[in-house]
C-alpha cells in the first residue's frame, strides 16, 4: 500500500513540476524572449513549439511515462510550429497573422487532431486507426484537460479566498506571490498539472462515459428539428434562404453537431453503441439528413463566393463545409449499404480524421494561402470591370491580407481604370478613399439594387444625398436577390404637400422584415423620415414586399375618417 501510495505522490509531483515549467515557460515567452529573439518569425516557431510541446506533454502524460511522452510532444510541438511560422510569412509582421486569426485555428486542429493518434501509436505500432482507441482516447483528452482546468479555478479561488481571509489580520504574504507574474504563471501551471494527474488516478470515477450517455439522448431532439427544417426549405426558394455567410456558418455549426451526435451515439464499438432499436433507427436518420445540412451549407457558401469572389473567412468556411461534405457523402453510404453501418461509419471517422489532419496542416503552406487566393480572385474580378469601385476589398488588402493583399494593390495601382487605379495607389500610401467618394459608391451600390415602383419613375443618384451616412450604412442590408431587394414606391400620398413623394423599403431583419422611410420633397431636395404604418408599427413583411414587386398594390385613398379642428387633423392611429 505504501509503494502504490508512494507511486500515486511521485506521479503528482512530476505533472505538478511540468506544469511549473509550462507556466514558467509561458510567462519567460511573453516577458523575455520578445528582447532576446528580435526575429518575429523565429519568436513564433519558439512560441509555438513550447505551446505545442507542453501542450501534448500534459495531455500524454499520466496514461504514459513523461519520458516517452515527451517524444511524440516534441515532434508534434516542431511540426505545428513549422507549419504555424510558414503561414506567417504571409504577413509583414505578427499582427497580421494574429488578426487573421485562421492559421492560428489550422494550427489549433492540426495539434488537436494529431494528439490522439500520437497516442494510440505509443500503445500500438502497428496501427493508428484503432477506432475504439482513438475514441477513448480523444474523449479522455477532452475530460482530463475540462476537469483539469476546473481544478486550477478552484484553486486559484481557495488561494483568493485564504488571501482575503489573513489580510483580516495583516497578512499579505498569498496576495505578494500572486503579484509576482513569474510564481503566478508557475503556480498556474502547478495547478493544472496536479489537477490533470488527480483525474488520470481517478479515470474509473471520472470518465467520459456519463457525458456521453448523456448526449445520446439529443439524437431524437436534433433529428426533429433538423428534420422540421429541410421540410420548410424545400417549400422556400435557395436563393432567399441561404444567400448570407452568417447562415451558412449557422448549418455548419448544426451539421458538426449531427456528426458529433451520430459518432457518440455509436461509441467506440457495436457493443458499447446505442442498443435502444428505435434510437438506432434516430442514429442512422440523423446519418442519412446530414447532406441537407451540409449541401444547404455548401451552396450558402458558393452563393456567396460567385457573386462577391473569395475572400480569407469565405475560404475558412469553405474549408469547413468540405471536410462537413465528407461526412455527408460517407455517412449515408454506410447507413443504405446495409448491414454493419456502425462500423462503416466508424471507419469513415477514422479516415476523415486524417484527411482534416492533412488539410489543416495543409493550410498553413502556400498551398492553400488564403490570402493569395483571395486577393487574386478579387483583382481580376476588379481588373474584369465585374465590381464596382466601392467593392473592391482596397483597405482588406492592404491591412488584413499580409503580402499578398499588398502584392494586389500594386497591380491595381496599374489598373486602367483611373479611379481604381488611384484608390489603389492610395491605400499603398496609407491613405483611404475620402469620405465624398466612400459615399458615391454606396449610392451607386444602392441604386444597383433599388426595385423602381411604379414603371417609368426613376431615382438618380442625387435624389439619395440627403439621406445620413448611418441611413445609407444600413442599406447594404439590400441583396442581389429580388426578394432581397430594396423597394421605392412613388406616389401622391399626402395631397396637402407638393413635389415628389414616395415610400422606401429596405430590410430589417434578415431579410424577414422591411423597415419604412417616408420620402418628400423640401427645399429642393428629398428628405427621409421614419415612416409609421397602422398601430405604430415601423415594418413591413417580406409578403407584402414580394407583391409590391409583383405589381400587386394600389394607392388609394385612406378607409379612416379624421378629426379636424380648424386645420389640425387627428387620424384614428394606435
Amino acid at each position: 500500500m505504501y509503494s502504490e501510495d508512494g507511486r500515486t505522490m511521485a506521479g503528482r509531483a512530476e505533472m505538478a513540476i511540468i506544469g511549473a515549467a509550462a507556466g514558467l515557460t509561458v510567462w519567460a515567452l511573453g516577458e523575455k524572449a520578445p528582447d532576446i529573439i528580435t526575429n518575429p518569425h523565429a519568436y513564433l516557431a519558439v512560441v509555438a513549439f513550447g505551446a505545442g510541446f507542453f501542450a501534448v506533454l500534459l495531455g500524454l502524460s499520466g496514461p504514459h511515462r513523461v519520458a516517452r511522452a515527451a517524444v511524440p510532444a516534441f515532434v508534434l510541438g516542431l511540426a505545428g510550429a513549422g507549419l504555424l511560422t510558414l503561414s506567417s510569412l504571409r504577413f509583414v509582421s505578427l499582427d497580421g497573422l494574429l488578426d487573421a486569426g485562421h492559421p492560428i485555428f489550422a494550427w489549433f486542429v492540426f495539434m488537436s487532431v494529431a494528439t490522439p493518434f500520437a497516442a494510440v501509436k505509443m500503445v500500438q505500432k502497428e496501427s493508428l486507426t484503432d477506432y475504439g482507441r482513438l475514441f477513448d482516447t480523444s474523449w479522455s483528452l477532452l475530460v482530463r484537460y475540462s476537469a483539469g482546468w476546473l481544478f486550477t479555478g478552484v484553486l486559484f479561488a481557495v488561494a483568493f479566498l485564504s488571501n482575503a481571509l489573513l489580510e483580516i489580520v495583516g497578512i499579505t504574504v498569498i496576495e505578494d506571490l500572486l503579484r509576482n507574474d513569474p510564481f503566478r504563471w508557475a503556480f498556474l501551471g502547478f495547478a493544472l498539472g496536479l489537477g490533470l494527474s488527480v483525474v488520470h488516478e481517478l479515470r474509473q470515477y471520472l470518465s467520459p462515459y456519463l457525458l456521453l450517455r448523456m448526449l445520446r439522448m439529443l439524437v431524437p431532439v436534433v433529428l426533429v428539428v433538423v428534420a422540421i427544417f429541410a421540410v420548410a426549405a424545400m417549400l422556400q426558394g435557395p436563393d432567399q434562404l441561404f444567400g448570407s455567410l452568417s447562415r451558412a456558418a449557422t448549418l455548419l455549426t448544426v451539421a458538426i453537431v449531427m456528426v458529433s451526435l451520430v459518432s457518440i451515439a455509436l461509441d467506440r464499438g457495436d457493443a458499447d453503441a446505442i442498443g435502444v432499436r428505435w434510437m438506432q433507427i434516430a442514429t442512422a436518420a440523423l446519418a442519412v439528413l446530414l447532406p441537407v445540412i451540409a449541401g444547404l451549407a455548401a451552396y450558402a457558401i458558393w452563393l456567396r463566393v460567385s457573386q462577391y469572389g473569395w475572400t480569407p473567412p469565405r475560404m475558412v468556411a469553405a474549408g469547413i463545409a468540405f471536410v462537413v461534405l465528407l461526412y455527408a457523402v460517407a455517412y449515408p453510404i454506410a447507413v443504405v449499404t446495409g448491414g454493419g453501418w456502425m462500423a462503416r461509419v466508424r471507419t469513415a471517422n477514422v479516415w476523415i480524421a486524417l484527411a482534416t489532419l492533412f488539410l489543416s496542416g495543409l493550410w498553413m503552406t502556400p498551398v492553400l494561402n488564403a490570402e493569395r487566393i483571395s486577393t487574386d480572385a478579387q483583382v481580376a474580378r476588379a481588373q474584369a470591370g465585374e465590381l464596382r469601385l466601392d467593392q473592391v476589398p482596397l483597405w482588406e488588402m492592404y491591412h488584413e491580407w499580409g503580402r499578398a493583399g499588398r502584392a494586389g494593390l500594386s497591380a491595381l495601382a496599374q489598373a486602367s481604370d483611373r479611379a481604381l487605379a488611384d484608390a489603389a495607389q492610395a491605400q499603398l500610401s496609407g491613405q483611404s478613399l475620402d469620405k465624398a467618394s466612400k459615399r458615391a459608391g454606396q449610392i451607386a451600390a444602392l441604386l444597383d439594387v433599388l426595385v423602381v415602383l411604379p414603371e417609368g419613375e426613376t431615382v438618380s443618384a442625387e435624389d439619395l444625398q440627403n439621406l445620413t451616412d448611418w441611413e445609407l450604412g444600413s442599406m447594404n442590408a439590400c441583396g442581389e436577390a429580388l426578394v432581397q431587394r430594396c423597394v421605392w414606391v412613388a406616389g401622391q400620398f399626402d395631397g396637402a404637400k407638393q413635389g415628389r413623394q414616395a415610400f422606401l423599403f429596405k430590410p430589417a431583419n434578415a431579410g424577414t422584415l422591411w423597415r419604412g422611410w417616408l420620402v418628400t420633397e423640401q427645399n429642393g431636395g428629398l428628405e427621409f423620415d421614419t415612416l409609421y404604418l397602422g398601430g405604430g408599427d415601423q415594418t413591413v413583411s417580406q409578403m407584402h414586399i414580394e407583391r409590391l414587386i409583383s405589381g400587386d398594390y394600389r394607392i388609394a385613398p385612406s378607409r379612416l375618417n379624421s378629426l379636424w379642428i380648424g386645420d389640425d387633423e387627428i387620424l384614428p392611429i394606435d
